[in-house]
């Protein structure tokens, strides 16, 4: 059965049973692989077949966007910082709320490799938790060492989701390619209790890749952003997947429209939360910054 044609009136009822009902088959990721990423905190994946026969549409449809949006670009979910002909963030474009903008972006969010990866560190229902762009510009993107979830405080706490990013042009050193410490994942407590964030590391790797290919890393993996240097482009669609009980980057039950909704499958609308069974989420988009930081450390003390 066509993943996108299943019967209408059969109900998902957890994410295993998803992965059951899209016959994805644990073969299709080795051992190797998987024990990488366990182990590791991420992982290279060459480009899976969705995106080897839609990587130049994806280009095209995201330089539109950026063409229409400008600096309006990324702003869903933070519409109260929102100031006219101020860009999302400074040092690089922006989209923002994707499955929302083409049909092709809620494609990405059933790629079987994924879904079989992130229930691999999970070991829990999840959901997808955002869908975004970022393009770093000219001598511009560099960033501090810094996880995009909370902290584990125990060996027992489980992992709470992965960042998958999808590559559209190639990632090398001289545009900003992505900075990971491996194996921090497994460290309890923020990287800045451990490190100065704002240095190089020495086990620090680069990920320089090809286009079409994915980028998949822990959440608690401790990464920065580097320097785009040569100003090429390097253009990314971050699809980011967390643990069912955990709220959304943004809350897709209000951003998305009924139109779309209507329009997603069965498979979709249980990924992306948006069944009338699913929880309502009160907040319109919920990151790690420096608010939920400053209440995680009160609830701590």
């Amino acid at each position: 059965m066509d993943q996108n044609k299943e019967d209408k009136t059969t109900k998902i009822i957890s994410t295993r049973d998803l992965l059951e009902k899209m016959k994805i088959s644990k073969n299709i990721i080795g051992d190797k692989e998987r024990n990488f990423l366990l182990e590791k905190g991420y992982l290279i994946l060459n480009p899976p077949e969705f995106i080897k026969k839609n990587l130049k549409k994806l280009n095209e449809v995201i330089k539109n966007l950026i063409k229409k949006e400008g600096n309006d670009g990324g702003w869903e979910g933070k519409e109260q910082y929102y100031k006219k002909d101020k860009p999302f963030e400074s040092g690089a474009t922006r989209l923002g709320n994707l499955i929302e903008k083409d049909s092709l972006f809620k494609k990405i969010i059933t790629i079987p490799e994924i879904l079989l990866l992130a229930h691999e560190v999970i070991k829990d229902d999840f959901k997808i938790s955002g869908l975004n762009f970022r393009n770093p510009k000219k001598n511009m993107g560099e960033q501090s060492y810094h996880i995009d979830i909370l902290p584990r405080l125990k060996e027992s706490d489980k992992y709470t989701g992965i960042v998958c990013a999808i590559f559209l042009d190639d990632s090398k050193i001289e545009n900003g390619a992505t900075r990971l410490i491996p194996g921090t994942h497994k460290i309890l407590g923020w990287p800045d209790e451990h490190i100065d964030t704002k240095k190089l590391h020495k086990k620090e790797i680069r990920a320089t890749l090809r286009a079409g290919s994915i980028l998949i890393f822990n959440l608690n993996l401790w990464h920065a952003g580097a320097k785009n240097i040569s100003g090429e482009d390097r253009k990314v669609i971050f699809l980011q997947i967390k643990n069912r009980k955990e709220p959304q980057l943004l809350n897709y039950k209000k951003y998305l429209s009924k139109k779309t909704k209507k329009e997603l499958n069965q498979f979709e609308k249980y990924l992306l939360a948006v069944r009338e069974e699913d929880p309502d989420q009160s907040e319109d988009s919920y990151s790690v910054g420096k608010h939920y930081r400053e209440k995680f450390n009160q609830d701590r003390a």
